[in-house]
């Protein structure tokens, strides 16, 4: 049996970086749809893309799309989310009811052990 290619989007650009936050959900949601297993894991600065008015306030012109229209199509694709729980709640102040439904916190232990899978292609942002 072949094993198939994982993408692993790891994601340490935050709010205040807007122009960069919608790539790593484009590449994402092309991923998922050529039916890779594609996960993001928001690290650092990235947890701050998925709570609070983030979502609907980042653009990345002023009348363009909000980034919510990215994160939904990243993960109706298939793109599973991760977000660092030591990021999240240690630097954001993010609990896990405050993430957006289908994220899960997730370790350091989480991410070696997948970017260390020589079937997964790792992305940074």
């Amino acid at each position: 049996m072949e094993n198939k290619k994982r993408f692993l989007f790891v994601v340490s650009t935050g709010v205040n970086e807007p122009k960069k936050a919608f790539t790593p959900f484009y590449y994402a949601a092309a991923s998922a749809a050529m039916g890779y297993e594609t996960y993001m894991f928001f690290l650092a600065e990235g947890p701050s893309l998925l709570v609070n008015d983030a979502p609907e306030r980042i653009k990345t012109t002023e009348n363009g799309e909000p980034l919510k229209k990215v994160i939904e199509l990243a993960m109706k694709n298939g793109a599973k989310m991760l977000c660092c729980s030591t990021s999240a709640k240690v630097i954001w102040n993010i609990k896990e009811q405050d993430l957006p439904k289908g994220v899960e916190f997730a370790g350091a232990v989480t991410l070696i052990e997948m970017a260390a899978d020589p079937n997964t292609v790792v992305l940074y942002f």
